[in-house]
């Protein structure tokens, strides 16, 4: 389980995001990450809000992830 002090939370535009089969793909893959609390995709925004814990799921960590499922990642 995650500890307080290494909880946060990361937010990531994504590019391709294109619908509910988009959105519940990103859920689904993500809350199944070791270390990963909470997840929570905006369509309206492209965006993508990951509670986690850092020390065993680093943002790098989800970014390849995100990118391995064909997203790509927007600065």
């Amino acid at each position: 389980m995650a500890t307080q002090k290494n909880t946060k939370q990361s937010i990531y535009r994504v590019g391709g995001l294109k619908g509910d089969h988009c959105r519940d793909r990103i859920e689904h893959t993500l809350s199944h990450l070791y270390g990963v609390s909470s997840v929570k995709v905006s369509l309206t925004t492209h965006q993508v809000a990951v509670t986690h814990d850092e020390a065993v799921t680093p943002s790098g960590y989800i970014e390849e992830t995100l990118q391995s499922l064909g997203y790509s990642i927007q600065s």
